[in-house]
């Protein structure tokens, strides 16, 4: 290997960090290597993330140039809208009595309706972008998050199963989680879409 890099001029862009857990004893080891030309070697970033995210190896952020932070956005929170009031505003002013509306002014008009009756999240940077991310999935990550911890510390067998049944459960619950959020989602857009097409939008 050190010929090989040697004679393409390519550098390895790990550093001491592990990459890897033994998934029966709990031990580290760097074992995934990363390697890219020398003319860009300077300008990489290369590090591992904290959490496995259910793997036995530790995903590697890689990222050329300067890097920026996450702009700080908000998202509506749907739980929270006060529907009856957003659908009496639609129909009163996107209803039949409005039929040749242009499409720039019925943007204009529900995005208007929607800041009038549906809240706002504080303004964050997000690390998870999804509507199926809420407190319950935090908890069980943060779950697995401390049993990980626990593994580094002390890799005993029982706290390498305790962390695998975590994981299991994890993983587990964000699928039923992510199934039903989404069909919600699809029951709601589907009593939409009548409602719309009832009211001649």
């Amino acid at each position: 290997m050190e010929d090989i890099l040697t004679k393409h001029n390519l550098c390895v862009l790990n550093d001491t960090s592990p990459t890897y857990i033994h998934p029966a004893t709990g031990s580290s080891l760097a074992i995934d290597l990363s390697i890219c030309s020398l003319d860009i070697f300077l300008d990489i970033q290369w590090k591992t993330l904290e959490d496995l995210y259910g793997s036995d190896h530790y995903p590697i952020s890689i990222s050329y140039g300067s890097t920026e932070t996450s702009s700080a956005i908000s998202s509506l929170e749907l739980r929270k809208a006060d529907w009856p009031s957003f659908s009496r505003e639609a129909k009163e002013q996107l209803g039949c009595s409005n039929p040749g509306i242009s499409l720039d002014e019925f943007s204009e008009k529900i995005i208007a309706i929607a800041n009038n009756n549906i809240p706002k999240s504080k303004f964050c940077v997000r690390r998870h972008n999804t509507v199926w991310f809420d407190d319950t999935c935090k908890e069980a990550i943060k779950k697995r998050k401390k049993a990980l911890r626990k593994v580094k510390s002390s890799p005993t067998f029982d706290n390498i199963q305790q962390y695998k049944i975590i994981w299991g459960q994890t993983r587990k619950n964000d699928k039923i989680y992510k199934m039903s959020v989404m069909a919600k989602f699809c029951f709601i857009y589907k009593q939409s879409h009548i409602y719309f097409k009832k009211s001649g939008i």
